[in-house]
């Protein structure tokens, strides 16, 4: 196994937190495959993609915010892929 490869998530990044909790109210399950993972992390970012564009085309507040937290979710998968690389 190459240094740059990842078997599986470890589930140890969350996401969805704010200054009232400061702990993640989702976090990632471990031993999905990282291939796996990064391909849904992408099909993610997609969908951010287009709901920041709608939502700045129409104005629409609950568009952007919707982009807000699959963004995060986004981030999340691929920092837990991350770690898994550093653990591979």
């Amino acid at each position: 196994m190459n240094e740059d490869s990842c078997d599986e998530t470890v589930g140890v990044t969350s996401f969805i937190s704010s200054q009232q909790l400061p702990m993640g109210l989702f976090r990632i399950t471990p031993g999905v495959p990282c291939d796996y993972a990064l391909e849904q992390a992408s099909t993610l970012l997609g969908c951010v993609h287009k709901l920041t564009r709608a939502g700045v085309m129409d104005e629409d507040g609950d568009m952007m915010w919707a982009a807000f937290y699959l963004s995060g979710f986004a981030k999340a998968i691929v920092g837990d892929v991350g770690l898994g690389m550093n653990r591979a």
